[in-house]
This record gives C-alpha cells, sequence and structure tokens, in this order.
C-alpha cells in the first residue's frame, strides 16, 4: 500500500515537473545572430541613428539607449599577481535590438601569457535574469555584476555615477573550468569624448557612426580565482561605452583596435575598420588629466603581420606621428596569447598585447571580421 502511494506520488511530481517546464517562456536568441548585426540591415530606419547633434551627457549616458540598435559596456584590464604573474581580463555586455526585443549578452574571460578561460551570458528584462538600474548605477545579468560603489562617491559626484565601482564575474557552472574575478575599479580622470564631441565615424562617405566615449585611467585591485587557487591582483582597466545603430557599411568586414597605454599618464586609442574599398582609421591620445588630441588618419600607419597557420594577425607594426602636439609613436605590437579567442556568435579576438620601440608598455587588442 505504501509502495503504490509512493509510486503515485512520483508519477505526479514528474508530471508536474513537465507541466512547469512547458511553461517556461521559450529562450530564443536575435533572428540576426547568425549574420553581422552591426552591418546596416532592412529595418534599419526604426532605429535612431547616431548623429553630431546628440551631445552626450553623464550620467544618463551610462544607461541603455533602447532607441538605438546595438551598445555595449566594455571593460578590459591588464593584471598582475603578487606572485608576478601577468594576467589579462575581459568584461563585456552587449545589447542588441531585434525589431524592438532587446537582448543582453555578457563575454567574460581570464587569461594568462599561455591559457584562455571564457564565459557567457545572455537573457532580456523580460526573463528577469537583466537588471540595470540608475541610482546607484548597476548592470546584473545573471551571476554577473557591475556595481557602482555608492558609498565610495566623492559628494559632488551623483549616485548614478559609473565608477568607482566593483566588479564581478566568471564561471561558475559544472561544464565550465572554475575561474572567477572580483575587481574594484576607481578612477580620478573624467570620460574621454571620442571623434567629435562623442560622436564618432566609421566610414569616409556613409553615414556610418557611432557615440562613443572612453575611460583609459583606471586603477584596478582585487582577486582572481586561476587553477584552484585565489590570487591578489592589481593592474589598470579600459573601458569603452559605444551605442549606434549601424556600426559597419557593405564594404568593410571588421576592425583591428588598438588600446595602448604609453604611459602611467597617456593613454594611445587606435582602431582600423577594414574595407574592400578604403580601410577607415581613426585615433586619439588621451591624457590623465583630462584633455584628449585627435589624431587624423593621415597621422597613422599601421601594418599587419600574418601567418598562414593563424586566423589573426599575430603582431603589427604602428606609426603615429602628430607633429603639432609633439607625438612620435613608432611600434611594435605583439600579440602575447594566441589563444584569446571568444567564440559566442560572431568570432572574435580580444587579447593583452606588448609593444615596444619608442615607448615600452602592454594593452589590450581586439580583431573582428577575420572569421564568419
Amino acid at each position: 500500500m505504501k509502495l503504490r502511494k509512493l509510486l503515485k506520488l512520483c508519477v505526479f511530481l514528474v508530471l508536474l515537473a513537465l507541466l512547469l517546464l512547458s511553461c517556461e517562456p521559450e529562450v530564443k536568441t536575435p533572428s540576426g545572430l547568425n549574420r553581422n548585426p552591426l552591418k546596416g540591415q532592412d529595418n534599419e530606419s526604426q532605429y535612431t541613428q547616431a548623429s553630431a547633434e546628440n551631445k552626450l551627457s553623464f550620467p544618463q549616458d551610462h544607461l541603455p539607449h533602447k532607441d538605438y540598435r546595438h551598445e555595449w559596456w566594455y571593460l578590459t584590464a591588464n593584471l598582475q599577481s603578487d606572485t608576478g604573474i601577468r594576467f589579462a581580463t575581459q568584461w563585456t555586455l552587449f545589447r542588441t535590438a531585434d525589431n524592438r526585443a532587446h537582448w543582453y549578452f555578457a563575454h567574460g574571460a581570464l587569461a594568462d601569457t599561455k591559457v584562455h578561460l571564457a564565459s557567457f551570458r545572455q537573457g532580456r528584462e523580460e526573463f528577469a535574469n537583466v537588471t540595470i538600474t540608475e541610482e546607484p548605477f548597476s548592470a546584473a545579468i545573471d551571476d554577473w555584476l557591475w556595481q557602482s560603489s555608492a558609498a565610495q562617491l566623492p559628494s559632488k559626484l551623483l549616485p548614478s555615477e559609473l565608477l568607482p565601482a566593483l566588479l564581478s564575474y566568471g564561471a561558475a557552472r559544472s561544464d565550465d573550468e572554475a575561474w572567477q574575478v572580483k575587481l574594484s575599479l576607481a578612477t580620478e580622470s573624467s570620460f574621454f569624448l571620442q571623434g567629435e564631441q562623442g560622436y564618432s565615424k566609421k566610414h569616409q562617405r556613409e553615414a556610418i557612426a557611432s557615440h562613443y566615449y572612453s575611460q583609459p585611467f583606471i586603477d584596478v585591485e582585487g582577486k582572481i580565482l586561476w587553477q584552484g587557487q585565489w590570487l591578489n591582483v592589481t593592474g589598470s582597466a579600459w573601458f569603452d561605452r559605444e551605442w549606434g545603430s549601424a556600426m559597419l557599411a557593405q564594404d568593410q568586414q571588421g576592425w583591428d583596435w588598438f588600446s595602448l597605454r604609453l604611459s602611467t599618464d597617456k593613454a594611445l586609442m587606435i582602431y582600423r575598420i577594414r574595407s574592400s574599398e578604403q580601410d577607415f582609421i581613426y585615433g586619439s591620445l588621451m591624457h590623465s588629466d583630462g584633455n584628449i588630441d585627435i589624431l587624423d588618419t593621415n597621422d597613422i600607419k599601421l601594418i599587419s603581420h600574418v601567418s598562414d597557420t593563424l586566423d589573426y594577425p599575430y603582431a603589427f607594426d604602428l606609426q603615429v606621428e602628430k607633429q603639432s602636439i609633439g607625438l612620435n609613436v613608432d611600434l611594435r605590437v605583439a600579440v602575447i596569447n594566441q589563444q584569446q579567442i571568444m567564440r559566442f556568435g560572431i568570432e572574435y579576438f580580444e587579447g593583452m598585447v606588448s609593444f615596444k620601440g619608442t615607448h615600452v608598455g602592454e594593452g589590450f587588442v581586439e580583431m573582428t571580421g577575420y572569421v564568419n
């Protein structure tokens, strides 16, 4: 008798579980994920386009811009453990609209000079696994969290400011190799508006552009879980914030983007958008006192070094000369870890680099459009 009741109970629980699963919302990825969503699409007119008339305003522009098709919050950091090991880490939160449905994707990675570990999160606010708040600013997707440290903010700053902040992310699922990143981020510099006061062109002729600002002078301290051990780390981080509705023209394949710390008070950003017709090159030199020098295309020369055995260039020769500001840069920029490839939907390379020549230092390179 007891056995019969137990069997009935088991059957009931199984049926209940199946019923609950059938009620779960189906998680679908955007229909454009298998093509390049950064290029202009047929339904592009339903989204706001980046314009030089739009003026950036803080802290409001730290928050989502849902009338644009794409945007991202992007942080990379060069770290060193107290035992002398070099690390690189990435945290990115993407938002993309697909017929006005807003999807969020988060990419996280941690690497030393040989090994690269990465993980992925996705969701929607409607699924209750994505939350972005204003006061204090926070961006959460599942268990990953950027939380502004409101209690640490000077009184002159608003509680919705982006920095200082606490950032935590990593792999917590059974099918991932365990790694974790927990960082404290702080800066004394203001944000730098790229291009024309935050209006960043991406093409010589077409109206391909975004709104773009950066913060390359972020001090980092915290700890990471690496190969079963918690390590204390310190270093420097670089934050980029960008939004728009068409990031690439049809003749453009992808970009090579560089963030290079020339010294403790100077940071060089260069990007080249590769094209079947004419490459588009942009650069800026940012100073920790808040000044920024915008570089002309003719100021920059960039040569890639490739190998038949690698999908991505392994090094670059970079020359930047602008006599009006006394800038002379001649560098060999080398990729340190060829494994730093992100393979979540659209594949891209995001990894640490070192450079030597007129300056010696480290930074990051992002390379897109070489694969699929």
